[in-house]
Parts: structure tokens; sequence; C-alpha cells
């Protein structure tokens, strides 16, 4: 793909999760070169910053991953055509698509790129065999490139090549989280909605302001705008987000926070649950049951509710429907329950 598509980029971001991105645990681990920036750039968030004039003493500052100049030059220390740099998946699963983003590197940035994948327990050694996901590419300078991916495997790290040299912005690996039911016991409790779990925010009635899928994302929200929060309602009903549990399973436990959400958090909640495990996102027709009737709410609080809990111990639900009333923002929400692991 060597034509920007914006549309393609979109597709990646509304039906797939980045796997690579720093808040799900994604690293780089090692490079051939990283003289002028660290390839730690790569997996962090947003598409990285220019400071014009600002200098280090290897030369312009950049906000990405990016070599020296190699190309025509006798001494390469790779010993090879091309740079590289192994990246951990911060969540295993099978990849779909990537995008390469040469943002700001204009007179810098590579030609070609090609992606390789691995499946390994712990990081990959000079023994590791690498398996290529996506051949030489043709890539623009200061463009998001976004490149499909038809490997049907699960994988845990990636290496970016770039040819012969140059810069990346970011590097986001799209797809879908498969987890390992080996690494759960026989009826733990997991949080069926995380996004470790591969869950996903579906719709919504309202994301002005942030994202349903922070309300799946680890750990709690660092700020006011790391969870879901919607406009404020002018009329009579209510906010809502749907989210596609990562497996199906029966609901014990629900948290709700609202992490520093204290003038703009819902005053009331319920949560309702369907079994449509085909469905990306539930029809009109489904019927929704109730696993939590609707609850008072308090502001930059974590709330655990168990005994409110009021579905059938042995029900399962696919999906989960956060109602928030009347409107306003939660920072995340944790479902907890026995998976289904033969979905």
């Amino acid at each position: 793909m060597n034509d920007f598509d914006r549309d393609a980029v979109d597709d990646f971001q509304f039906r797939y999760i980045n796997l690579l991105a720093e808040r799900v645990g994604g690293r780089a681990i090692e490079c051939s070169d990283q003289w002028f920036a660290s390839c730690d750039n790569l997996v962090k968030p947003g598409r990285g910053v220019f400071k014009e004039g600002e200098f280090t003493e290897k030369g312009q500052w950049m906000d990405g991953w990016e070599s020296r100049r190699s190309f025509g030059r006798q001494f390469r220390p790779s010993g090879l055509d091309y740079d590289w740099c192994v990246l951990r998946l911060g969540l295993a699963g099978r990849i779909h698509g990537v995008d390469v983003d040469t943002h700001h590197f204009r007179g810098n940035a590579p030609l070609r790129v090609a992606v390789d994948a691995t499946h390994h327990q712990l990081d990959p050694d000079p023994t590791t065999v690498w398996t290529e996901i996506i051949p030489e590419t043709d890539v623009l300078p200061d463009e998001q490139n976004p490149i499909p991916c038809t490997s049907e495997q699960r994988w845990t790290h990636v290496r970016l090549r770039i040819y012969p040299d140059g810069g990346v912005a970011r590097f986001r690996v799209f797809g879908e989280v498969l987890p390992d039911p080996n690494s759960y016991a026989e009826g733990e409790l997991v949080d069926l909605a995380s996004v470790a779990m591969g869950g996903r925010g579906v719709a919504a009635s309202d994301q002005f302001f942030s994202s349903t899928d922070n309300l799946i994302m680890p750990g709690r929200g660092v700020n006011m705008g790391d969870g879901w929060e919607t406009r404020r309602r002018r009329d009579e009903n209510n906010d809502w987000a749907i989210i596609r549990l990562g497996h199906s399973g029966t609901v014990r436990k629900v948290l709700l926070d609202t992490a520093h959400l204290r003038g703009n958090y819902p005053d009331r909640f319920s949560l309702e649950g369907c079994f449509e495990p085909d469905a990306q996102v539930p029809g009109d027709e489904t019927e929704w049951f109730p696993i939590i009737p609707q609850h008072r709410l308090c502001p930059d609080r974590e709330h655990t509710f168990c005994q409110q809990v009021v579905c059938p111990p042995d029900q399962k639900f696919s999906h989960v429907r956060l109602n928030i009333f009347p409107d306003g923002g939660v920072s995340r929400l944790r479902v907890l329950g026995i998976a289904d692991w033969d979905r």
C-alpha cells in the first residue's frame, strides 16, 4: 500500500485493538541502531511531535525511532541491508494489520518496511525463528501507512524491518486479543470485559469527550480524560455503552470506577447483559437482562457490587450494556465472572 488510505486506518482502529500500545504493555526490546532517536518511542500514544530547532549532541531531536544513515556507506553496524527493531506485544493475539506512521519524518523516512512475528514465552534471542507476516512494502514519508496482514496465528512479538534506514514515529499493530486459557485456573474469576481478555467497546450513545475503550483498559484511570465521558444531556433520556466481552461467561461481581470524575460523574447506573456470541453489536431486537438494577454512584470512587448482582449464577452473557443516568463519565468497568473458554 503506497498511497495513504484514511479509511484503512479508521477501519483498523474501529475493528481491532492496538496490541502494541504502551498502555497495554507493549514494549520495544532491542534494535539494530537508534543513533538519533530511541525505539522506545514507537509504542507511545499519539503521532509524535516535532520541536523545530531543538538539537541534541546527535542532531535534531525526533519523537520516534531513527537509525543513522547507512545507505551507500561501507560501514553498517548491523551488517544487513536494513535496520530492525524487536517489540513485545502487550497483548498476544492475531494480527490483522499494522500502521507504520512516519509523521514528521520527511527527508529521513525509510523507503520500505517489512514485519516478522514469533510466538515466544520469553523474549526472543539469537536462535528465535521469525515468520514474515508482511513482505517488503513501500511507505510514504510524513504519513500513516496502513498495511493489512492475513496471518491467522497467535503472536507475542514482532520485528519491524526498515529499508534501508531512517525513522518511524509510531508503530501500531492492530488485531484481536487471544488470551491463553492455560493461564487461568478452573473456575477462576476473570474480568470478562477487560481488553486483556479481548473485550471491546462496540457501541455507545455518545463518546464526545472520550472513548468507551477506555472503560476496559488496565489499571485505574490516570486522569479525568482516561475514561468514557459523554456530553451534557438536555433531554429526558440517558447515555449507554455496549461492551463486547472477550469471552462469554457468567457474572459474579462488578466494579465501577469514577476515578477523577467529581463534577461530571453519573448520578446512577445500571448494567444489563445479553447472549449474542456471534454478533459484534447486538441488534435492535436483542433481549437485555438485568445484571445490576439502578444504583447510586459517588464521585472519584471505585464501587464494588457483589450482592447487588441479580442475574442467575448460570446465565451466560456475551455483551453488557452500561447505562448511566442521565449522563457523565465513568473511568473503568470490570465485569468479573467465569469464562466460557469454548467460545
